[in-house]
């Protein structure tokens, strides 16, 4: 799996995209992209190919189909190969439990046990009417297996699970060859139902049972007419008849052999449908599938007394056990089978299963304040149930035990724990693949977002493992700049697989300029925009070391001091030159290359202000970002600073919890004291100003409050910024001069 071309038009929030993933040195590829570019439509896309559907995959908002070409090495894509890893699902159960809960020995002995319920499913299949499975509505459903728990009323609510229980069940009344599907169809069972129906079958069953007393032989609720013909076919079965084996009936009938008995039988039945009631109920039933049920009745004349209302369960019962009994031979296979897998389930040793092994990673690394077990271990591994996980909670002595749909309702869990048990469902899925040795490709949409330090970080140990792994390849992507740092570094992504996605007029990938951090690729390559965005960098530095006080200007004391004044609007903002710049960045960063475009004389702010005029939207790296940020800082305060010189009334102020209020000279007194110089000017401006120009100068606040310092994860609130942001920022602050 080297190569992985991607071509995607209309595909949800994508409306085109190219490019292909070279996999040839790297497991994994990592992409930073800001929220709304592509993270959740490439992930969606991809999931909807995992899940076999891509011919769903569409723009929904103006619902056009999408085209979606995706190959590794040249061959389209198939399910198999992809493995979607979101950011988070609330509800979402990994399907991969009961696979790492065997060995390969058991996983054998569960195929030929499911082989050979198949099989015998087939055989119900025919005796029935019913589908192993259907579709209704669209869905696929089963049919026969539920129908015979529910009918049964098995405790397991499991056919397999329940075939002793299956095999203790009594047949009464041996009917084979009704099938199930003629009677409890949903319109055959309406006219069953129905008062005429009902009353006539009580009627029939009067009748019937004045034949039956007739002969003496017949002991109700013993030995019944249903129970003669059971007898007549084990006897003929059984070969009774032979050397001259009689069989006698109330000492008044003696029955010499099989033709005999049949005749009795014939003449019986022949009674029973005689009585006006039998034709009166054939008659009811007219129509086709009625038909069906009469020609039913005609061959088995018994069954009319289980159409009673009350008795169309115990008929339903009877149903399932004569075809149980009908093919006795292939349900003893079965259950033999089962007997053997029960017995090597019992001595599982869960401890040494892979599910137990994922839990331990998890464990071990996350924090939860629960413990889990499996409670239907059987039923989970033989595949016949999901996996019910139990969640056991513990408090002093005391301990509780939730399941998952009761862990939901109760809404204990924070939404870190939620977090944490849905990667652990996603671990038992990635445990499985390893079992598995396939060739996958994962799309892990932000798995750290959301997640406290300590949790983050596990995360990150994890998708180490899974890099390391051959069959493993990985597009790592996130909105998060530092947790996509993080991962680039921690797993050693190589220069040429670290992007951005850059969004012009069609989504692209770029590769990332700052493999580390920006300010030893703005201090080692410099050139005007570096020059500019070193002037926080520099301040930090010698905020957070020791001011040695190099400047040579004469309005400065601190070389802190000097740069503070080339990130805000202060009295002698105008007079630093870059000759007085180059001393202070020699002398914390060991250079000083002044561009060829300037001069050692020229005004920093000047300069910096004419080269954010050239900045243009193809200009979209950081460096760019920063000095448009300081420009709109700069000439926000500027605004402000004209606003409030020609402002003659009284302004209010707040130092610390106390509100102040003075003249214009009082207040910008208090302004070269703060350190929050914007901030304060703001709280003043918005007393004078108009609507139009409160809103704009706001913007300021919102998009560059802190950005242009060291300390705020690598600038990642301004590199989720577009260029054309801070552009037309800028435009708008120049239009209020």
């Amino acid at each position: 799996m080297d190569i992985l071309e991607c071509k995607l038009k209309n595909c949800y929030g994508i409306d085109e995209f190219n490019h292909e993933f070279d996999f040839t040195n790297t497991n994994v590829i990592t992409v930073y992209a800001k929220n709304g570019l592509m993270k959740t439509s490439f992930a969606k896309t991809f999931k909807k190919i995992q899940d076999g559907k891509a011919d769903e995959i569409r723009d929904e908002i103006f619902d056009i189909k999408a085209e979606v070409n995706v190959s590794i090495d040249g061959q389209d894509i198939r399910k198999e190969q992809v493995f979607v890893i979101k950011s988070f699902e609330n509800y979402y159960e990994s399907s991969s439990v009961a696979d790492l809960l065997v060995d390969e020995k058991t996983k054998k002995s569960i195929t030929t046990l499911l082989k050979q319920k198949n099989n015998f499913l087939k055989k119900l299949v025919q005796y029935s009417g019913l589908k192993i499975e259907k579709t209704q509505q669209g869905r696929k459903i089963y049919e026969l297996e539920p129908t015979v728990v529910s009918d049964m009323n098995l405790s397991e609510k499991s056919f397999l699970l329940s075939l002793k229980e299956l095999c203790e069940a009594e047949n009464k009344t041996y009917l084979p060859n009704v099938k199930y599907s003629t009677i409890f169809d949903d319109s055959v069972i309406k006219k069953i139902k129905d008062s005429s129906f009902q009353n006539k079958i009580k009627e029939f069953c009067e009748a019937a049972e004045t034949i039956y007393s007739s002969y003496t032989f017949f002991e109700k609720g013993q030995f019944t007419f249903p129970k003669l013909k059971n007898v007549a076919k084990n006897l003929d079965s059984d070969n009774f008849f032979v050397r001259d084996n009689k069989l006698n009936l109330n000492n008044s009938i003696v029955i010499g052999n099989n033709d005999e008995l049949q005749e009795k039988i014939y003449e019986i039945e022949g009674k029973i449908k005689d009585i006006p009631e039998f034709q009166q109920i054939e008659k009811l039933l007219s129509d086709t599938k009625g038909i069906l049920l009469r020609d039913t009745i005609e061959n088995n004349p018994e069954l009319i007394e289980f159409l009673k209302i009350e008795n169309l369960d115990n008929l339903k019962k009877e149903l399932w056990t004569s075809y149980i009994k009908k093919e006795k031979k292939s349900f003893d296979d079965l259950l033999e089978i089962y007997k053997e897998l029960e017995e090597n389930i019992k001595n599982l040793n869960i401890d040494n299963t892979l599910w137990n092994r994922s839990l331990e990673i998890f464990e071990d690394r996350f924090t939860v304040p629960y413990k889990m077990k499996i409670s239907n271990l059987k039923g989970a591994i033989i595949g016949e149930n999901l996996p019910r996980v139990e969640f056991i909670f513990e408090k002093g002595e005391n301990q509780a035990s939730l399941d998952r749909s009761n862990l939901e309702k109760l809404d204990v869990l924070s939404q870190g724990e939620k977090r944490s048990l849905y990667l652990l469902n996603i671990i038992f899925d990635i445990e499985k693949i390893k079992k598995e040795s396939n060739e996958v490709l994962f799309i892990v949409d932000d798995i750290a977002d959301s997640f406290d330090y300590k949790n983050k970080y596990a995360i990150v140990e994890y998708l180490y493992e899974m890099a390391t792994i051959d069959n493993f390849r990985m597009i790592i992507l996130s909105h998060n700049f530092d947790f996509y740092r993080t991962i680039s570094s921690r797993l050693n992504v190589p220069r040429t697989s670290r992007f951005i996605v850059e969004n012009k007029q069609d989504l692209n990938l770029i590769e990332e300029k700052y493999q580390k951090q920006p300010f030893i690729t703005w201090k080692t390559k410099p050139d005007k925009y570096s020059l500019f965005a070193l002037i926080p960098f520099v301040r930090n530095l010698i905020e957070y070391s020791f001011d040695k006080s190099v400047n040579d200007s004469s309005y400065y004391d601190s070389d802190y001091e000097l740069l503070t004044n080339l990130l805000h609007k202060k009295e002698n903002s105008g007079t630093i030159n870059f000759k007085t710049l180059g001393k202070v960045y020699k002398e914390y960063i060991g250079r000083f290359d002044i561009p060829s475009e300037f001069k050692e004389d020229d005004l920093v702010i000047e300069k910096l202000y004419e080269t954010t005029e050239n900045l243009t939207s193809n200009l979209n790296l950081l460096e760019h970002k920063v000095l448009l940020s300081m420009a709109c800082r700069l000439k926000a305060e500027e605004i402000m600073l004209d606003k409030i010189n020609n402002y003659n009334g009284m302004l209010n102020w707040k130092v610390k919890n106390n509100l102040k209020t003075g003249d214009k000279a009082e207040f910008l007194n208090h302004v070269d004291k703060t350190n929050n110089m914007t901030r304060v000017l703001f709280d003043a401006y918005k007393q004078i100003a108009n609507e139009e120009q409160i809103n704009i100068v706001n913007e300021v606040n919102i998009m560059t409050p802190e950005n242009i310092h060291i300390n705020s994860f690598m600038y990642e609130p301004i590199m989720d910024m577009d260029i054309n942001e801070l552009l037309n920022l800028y435009g708008k602050l120049k239009e209020l001069i």
